[in-house]
């Protein structure tokens, strides 16, 4: 009778441990895929240089002030921290690939981005 509930108690214990890991598991898994920048200083500073691809964009251009355009599509929280969620601030410098010319505001645009902003690609 008493290892009857030993075993029960072993059985919820383990049952309870699974469902902690399992839980804590998922939380990880979340935080790596939503990379969302540091509200500090550097956070507006976008890369100059070309890197690996991170992410592309669809959107249109709303704003082109030097080589920062700011282009406004889906939802947007990973990159550039523009001041609407559906914003996001692109480098286009000398080594962007621009594939179908130079870009205006209200253009559509695609781009390949690196983690920092820069424009490898845009199209």
């Amino acid at each position: 009778m008493k290892m009857i509930g030993m075993t029960s108690t072993i059985t919820m214990a383990l049952a309870l441990a699974v469902g902690i890991t399992g839980t804590l598991s998922t939380n990880l898994v979340l935080a790596e895929a939503e990379y969302v920048p540091s509200s500090g200083p550097k956070s507006q500073e976008l890369e100059t240089k070309p890197g690996p691809a991170f992410t592309t964009i669809d959107g249109k251009v709303s704003k082109i002030e030097g080589n920062i355009y700011v282009v406004e599509g889906p939802a947007y929280n990973a990159i550039g921290g523009g001041a609407n969620s559906n914003e996001v601030r692109v480098f286009v410098g000398k080594d962007t690939k621009k594939i179908s010319g130079e870009k205006k505001v209200g253009d559509k645009i695609r781009a390949e981005l690196t983690q920092g902003g820069f424009a490898n690609s845009i199209q």
